[in-house]
């Protein structure tokens, strides 16, 4: 049977890894040899880089380099249009190349063309970034078994690595994404209690404060930042990320801005960073309250992804819970193991084979789902949630607590996404929306049944019922404007096929 893979695309850097014959999952090196790559993108003379390479050619190229593009998953307002190209690219085609890069370094390390792929994602991603996800996988030519959480990867490679049983806490502060799992271990049930997180917080967000201070002080010694020459911003993020590093085992770093070395020491820095520190607190602690469960009742903490690594993470996270952090986990490996454990399991499903490894895997919804509903004075529009944060899935979640407000023949089904019942529509996303025409009158105050659909992807699709007939009024599946339809994707992988990518 031909092998499958786990990727955990990463903000700042990615890694794969496969299921070993002993039944475990190591880690596929890349071309260079190393456990990681860079997630950075070179576009140059119609050819397109990936890796360390094209990390390396920012300070020289800052206008075709593009990196941490995850965080711009599902935005359609996004492109990036590298210098001299004549053309723009979105974050699923780019994801696409970073995509081919892994696959392609896979294939030679196992001695077989790769197609079959499990690709990770931040728990707390919507709707609209899984699918984008998913198209970049089907854009660079694969065939995307599942896209599973990356807390829930990493939970899963520890705990079936070391038969555990138990409350496992999962922090998981990468490079541009942030999520916290509280999972219960039982017998190779791996069951979600709680997730929850922030697309847009991560090691990128801490290396911007470094460049704060260092800018900073260099304009106090009398020096110039100008934040339109690229590749100087370019050379002083190099020094951030670099300095951050030595600062997680050294009291101090150098970031060198023209022809000053600026001094940071580690308590300055870790002022700087007090408040995104905090904001990470808030959502730990919004994990545990959701699912009714005290920091004496974990079994285990990880601490996973490669910004973990900064003293005051590891130092404030045990002030917070009490616990030691498991270090049998590596930071930067664990969420691609464990997503090599799903692709096996999700091969077996496919293919009707017995799976190398046992483990029954129950994941939640980060965000909850509902639907536009007119506020009771007319005046606004307003969401009504119908599946709370933390479902489990997949599932079949029903509400009838909706009626129509006139005589009708047409409905405008809105769907939302967003954790907030009551909020205004403007605080939460429209996931999608149809104008259902019924052949019959509907009178006023017809009582409606809603039912959603959640796929073990995180699909989502909705009903809408006549509650008195049972009668279906219509249906869909959640197609986001903001995500490329099928002819879209087609027609980038095409595209994407006619460009060279090493």
């Amino acid at each position: 049977m031909r092998k499958v893979i786990g990727i955990d695309l990463g903000t700042t850097n990615s890694a794969v890894a496969v299921l070993g014959d002993d039944g475990l999952p190591v880690i596929i090196h890349n071309r260079e040899g190393d456990n990681t790559t860079p997630s950075a993108v070179l576009f140059d003379d119609g050819e397109v880089t990936v890796g360390k390479q094209a990390k390396n050619a920012e300070k020289s190229l800052p206008r075709n380099v593009v990196r941490y593009v995850k965080r711009f998953m599902g935005n359609p307002d996004y492109t990036f249009a590298p210098e001299g190209a004549g053309e723009a690219f979105g974050p699923e085609i780019i994801s696409s190349f970073i995509l081919r890069f892994l696959v392609d370094d896979a294939s030679v390390y196992l001695a077989e063309k790769v197609e079959d792929v499990v690709i990770t994602v931040p728990a707390y991603f919507g709707d609209a970034e899984r699918t984008a996800t998913r198209h970049a996988g089907e854009i660079a030519g694969l065939n995307v078994l599942q896209v599973i959480n990356e807390p829930t990867a990493a939970a899963l490679s520890f705990g079936l690595k070391a038969g555990y049983n138990g409350k496992v806490l999962v922090y998981d502060l990468g490079g541009g994404t942030f999520d916290v799992t509280l999972m219960d271990i039982s017998n190779n049930n791996f069951a979600v209690l709680a997730s929850a997180g922030d697309r847009n917080l991560g090691g990128f967000d801490f290396d911007n404060e470094l460049i704060k201070l260092a800018e900073d002080r260099y304009r106090a010694l009398g020096g110039s930042i100008n934040p339109d020459d690229d590749e100087q911003q370019a050379l002083i993020r190099e020094q951030a990320e670099a300095a951050k590093h030595r600062l997680s085992n050294s009291d101090k770093a150098k970031i060198r801005i023209g022809t000053e070395s600026i001094t940071i020491m580690r308590d300055e820095f870790e002022r700087a960073v007090s408040d995104l520190v905090t904001r990470t607190r808030y959502i730990l602690e919004d994990v545990m309250e959701q699912a009714g469960v005290s920091y004496s009742d974990v079994d285990k903490l990880l601490l996973v992804g490669g910004s973990t690594r900064m003293k005051i993470i590891e130092r404030s996270v045990k002030e917070w819970t009490g616990i030691d952090a498991d270090k049998s986990v590596h930071p930067d490996e664990a969420v691609a193991l464990g997503a090599a454990i799903v692709a096996e399991l999700r091969s077996a499903v496919e293919n009707g084979t017995r799976p190398v490894v046992r483990a029954n895997v129950s994941d939640v919804v980060a965000q909850g789902l509902g639907v536009a509903v007119l506020a009771d004075d007319g005046s606004k529009m307003l969401n009504s949630l119908v599946v709370e944060p933390n479902t489990r899935v997949p599932n079949r979640v029903e509400a009838s607590s909706f009626s129509t407000v006139g005589v009708t023949r047409q409905i405008n089904f809105q769907i939302t996404e967003g954790d907030e019942n009551g909020a205004e529509l403007q605080y939460v996303k429209v996931l999608g929306e149809s104008l259902l025409e019924l052949d019959y009158d509907l009178p006023a105050k017809a009582p409606l049944r809603v039912v959603f659909v959640i796929g073990e992807n995180q699909t989502v699709e909705a009903e809408l019922h006549d509650a008195v007939s049972g009668r279906l009024i219509g249906q869909m599946q959640v197609r986001r404007s903001a995500n490329l339809d099928s002819a879209e994707v087609q027609a980038l992988r095409k595209q994407g096929k006619e460009i060279v990518v090493q």
